[in-house]
């Protein structure tokens, strides 16, 4: 970064709030992290082609406005110096407009081919240009080194462990103290914590989800009907998963995903089957219980309450989103 974009960072974050480091070891800490994140949202900004073809620079503005604290900017492509270039203006406009960026690598040839040194160096290879694009950051950039641990390195929880400490080792090459954010097994389920294994660093985070798809009518895991005790107990005990993890092992943690529809649903795609009184309910609950938990989330994702093309609001997902921010 040259000295004339430096010096506008600093100008920039000194008007929306956030202190600028002095040097690069000048970082903020995981639980000081943890308890400025707040309620986010999953953003696909630099990931898919309409995200990236209809990204401006008022929305990261917006989001602020609506009461968002961060935004996981979630990326799935090579880093080209395209992508990398693209990136950089989210992050600085996020930054600038006061939220939280969170990078969040995808890695699609890890999680198809976990055991293939060539995947994973392609992993390695990724993180190392992000690292690089954006040295000399201010604290409030974390990295979120896998979106959802899914494919084939769900089975393989030891290459899981073994690509997280080269990936910190990695990193803390030209970022000595950042927030890296690592991620369990199975889907990024609180049950697969258990299997986690970090190396020793002290501005460690772990993200892990749960119905990041939304809730089901019918799958007895994530079933969700009317909000009866049952259906909230299943509710209860994941966050009690992620809090008791964190307890024991002393690292924070933050919910990357949750959903208060099943979009994702091949019969419903693109509309869910809940209504609007429905989501409102299961959102107040589960935003409800989190905040409980003192743990923060964002929610998924930002293409079911935000209009891209058009630079607005979902009216009809405002009481949704509204349940989210004041459960």
């Amino acid at each position: 970064m040259g000295i004339s974009r430096w010096v506008w960072m600093i100008l920039m974050l000194g008007l929306v709030g956030f202190s600028s480091p002095s040097s690069a070891d000048s970082m903020l800490t995981p639980q000081q992290y943890q308890s400025m994140l707040g309620k986010g949202m999953d953003v696909d900004w630099a990931k898919t082609r309409q995200g990236l073809r209809f990204y401006n620079r008022k929305m990261p503005a917006d989001f602020k406005q609506r009461g968002l604290q961060h935004v996981r900017i979630r990326v799935a492509d090579t880093a080209s110096p395209a992508l990398l270039k693209h990136l950089q203006q989210v992050v600085d406009d996020a930054l600038q407009a006061g939220l939280m960026p969170i990078i969040a690598y995808q890695g699609d040839p890890l999680e198809r081919d976990p055991l293939n040194p060539a995947s994973q160096r392609a992993f390695l290879n990724w993180w190392q240009a992000v690292a690089e694009q954006f040295k000399g950051y201010p604290p409030e950039l974390a990295f979120n080194l896998i979106i959802e641990v899914s494919g084939k390195l769900k089975k393989h929880p030891d290459v899981l462990n073994a690509i997280h400490a080269q990936t910190i080792a990695l990193i803390r090459q030209t970022h000595p103290n950042r927030i890296l954010i690592a991620a369990p097994g199975h889907l990024s389920a609180p049950e697969a914590l258990v299997d986690l294994r970090l190396p020793p660093d002290k501005h460690l985070m772990v993200e892990w989800h749960f119905y990041a798809a939304g809730p089901s009518r019918h799958n007895p895991k994530k079933q969700w009907t009317n909000g009866n005790a049952a259906e909230q107990q299943l509710i209860h005990d994941k966050i009690a998963l992620g809090k008791a993890w964190q307890e024991q092992n002393g690292i924070p943690t933050w919910v990357g995903a949750w959903m208060a529809n099943n979009f994702n649903e091949h019969e419903n795609r693109g509309r869910g089957d809940y209504s609007i009184p429905e989501q409102v309910k299961f959102a107040r609950f589960v935003a409800s219980e989190l905040d409980k938990a003192n743990i923060p989330f964002a929610v998924n994702s930002d293409t079911k309450f935000y209009d891209r093309a058009t630079g607005q609001w979902i009216t009809e997902q405002q009481p949704v989103l509204d349940a989210i921010l004041t459960p």
